[in-house]
């Protein structure tokens, strides 16, 4: 997603926020995915007061320490050109109370492995939030171009009830999903077209001559919305009758 949407970030940023606003929660440390051009970070600020935030931005992790922003270290790298992260985890050291995700989740090729790196990054009674785009969004660019070609699937833009499953298999608890959708109207094919491009809906290269524009100048975002906590982080994987606790999580009084 390019920084032509970076508005929708920021939109979704305050949807995400008011979701958040009757959740009792009082973090240290906060991690935002990804940073970008609009992040209102006064926004968190007021919410959380005190807390440590980390954005990430490309290949690095920047913290800010109320109202200061100072490059911290290395997270991983973004694949050139194509808007696919490559899914290289949080740093080893990294410990989080609140992780939130802003329209990302959709680009990473394995959904269920950047959730399993968060619960290790996660602290006890710590949350994960995110918001993604869904299955149905651009839905009228398939319609209009069903030869193919030009299109290009989400590879994490799954049906929430998958992702919710995901949130299980990885040890979260009480997950929380929810959808809604969001309508663009556009006055051109081209505006359509470029956020298109700029979405991730459209193959990169594709000119806008080779491009079938929907009629009706629409376009559908289906905009997913998660939450659920880290607790029992020592408990094991077993099935639901029987709790398991490695031996390492077993202390003497």
């Amino acid at each position: 997603m390019t920084t032509s949407l970076s508005w929708l970030r920021a939109e979704i940023q305050e949807r995400m926020l008011d979701k958040l606003a009757p959740i009792k929660l009082s973090p240290k440390q906060i991690l935002l995915e990804p940073d970008f051009s609009g992040l209102n970070r006064r926004a968190f600020i007021k919410r959380f007061p005190g807390a440590q935030i980390d954005t990430i931005l490309d290949r690095q992790i920047y913290r800010t320490i109320p109202l200061r922003i100072k490059l911290q270290q290395t997270l991983g790298r973004v694949l050139p050109n194509s808007g696919q992260l490559l899914d290289q985890g949080i740093p080893a050291d990294a410990s989080y109370d609140l992780i939130l995700s802003n329209l990302s989740l959709q680009s990473r090729s394995n959904p269920g492995a950047w959730l399993a790196n968060c619960h290790q990054h996660l602290t006890e009674g710590g949350l994960i939030s995110f918001a993604y785009l869904g299955p149905d969004t651009g839905k009228e660019l398939r319609n209009a171009n069903l030869e193919g070609g030009h299109l290009q699937a989400l590879p994490g833009a799954l049906d929430m009830h998958d992702i919710g499953d995901a949130l299980v298999q990885n040890r979260y608890s009480d997950p929380v999903m929810d959808m809604e959708y969001l309508y663009l109207e556009y006055e051109t094919g081209q505006a359509l077209y470029d956020d298109g491009l700029a979405l991730g809906l459209i193959s990169a290269g594709t000119q806008f001559h080779q491009f079938k524009v929907p009629a009706a100048l629409k376009l559908t975002l289906e905009i997913v919305y998660g939450h659920a906590w880290v607790l029992a982080k020592n408990r094991g994987i077993g099935d639901s009758k029987t709790a398991y606790i490695r031996v390492d999580a077993i202390k003497r009084k």
